[in-house]
């Protein structure tokens, strides 16, 4: 893929896109990441964006603290960034953090509605199959190197296996981008459609993103029915 800047992150869906900045356990940095609102509270995400597998490498950490930055593109001046939304809970699949890639998959509970204006989109989480093999999708999100920048790309898609939750590209993704959404927009229903989250780690797994099957959006839909946790902190969850 050549990644491209996006020169207007107002224009949908691009304007419900937003970077993520985690506080890290281990050593209380910050990491970041991208993710996709799906309504005004929840943003979709990976699990390790939130949480290192169990067979991850030591030292294995967890967000302490998570921001939502919506439409964010720039360099980011500090870390964290000013002005972010508060997120208050994570949900992260427990599946993942046993070690089980084809779960990787989060979502952020954000402690007040984001306010986007009109017109905008939302995501969509939409069970895809075959049906979706040699079609163009986007890929839209924060590289690492470009350290808030908002990137896009469009590749076709090579495969899936569903019973692995997988879509793969077919060609190379770019790293430190996890989270973005692979998308489609249908003309026909003026939807956005969200097919996949990308989630490639290492420089070898350039090509993958969790695939929304049946089972991948009803564990959304669980995570997005969660009750609000108490208190004014960050809460971590697994489900």
């Amino acid at each position: 893929m050549n990644a491209t800047p996006v020169e207007n992150p107002t224009i949908p869906p691009r304007s419900t896109v937003g970077y993520l900045a985690m506080q890290w356990s281990t050593d209380g940095g910050w990491a970041y990441g991208s993710g996709a609102l799906i309504d005004d509270r929840h943003v979709l995400t990976c699990s390790h964006n939130l949480i290192d597998a169990l067979t991850d490498p030591l030292p294995r950490g967890q967000a302490t603290q998570v921001f939502f930055y919506r439409a964010y593109n720039q360099a980011r001046p500090a870390d964290p960034p000013p002005s972010g939304a508060r997120v208050s809970a994570g949900y992260f699949n427990v599946n993942f953090r046993n070690g089980q890639d084809a779960w990787d998959v989060g979502v952020c509970l954000l402690a007040a509605p984001v306010q986007v204006p009109p017109p905008f989109a939302y995501f969509q989480p939409t069970v895809t199959g075959e049906e979706i093999v040699g079609e163009n999708v986007k890929l839209t999100g924060y590289p690492g190197p470009h350290r808030g920048r908002m990137y896009e790309d469009v590749d076709p898609v090579d495969g899936v296996h569903i019973d692995t939750n997988t879509l793969i590209y077919t060609h190379d993704t770019w790293g430190g981008n996890s989270g973005s959404p692979v998308w489609t927009y249908d003309t026909d229903h003026d939807r956005v459609l969200q097919h996949g989250i990308h989630v490639s780690r290492q420089p070898m797994e350039l090509r993958r993103a969790v695939l929304v099957t049946r089972p991948v959006l009803s564990w959304i839909q669980y995570a997005c029915g969660q009750p609000a946790p108490a208190g004014g902190g960050f809460t971590l969850i697994g489900l």
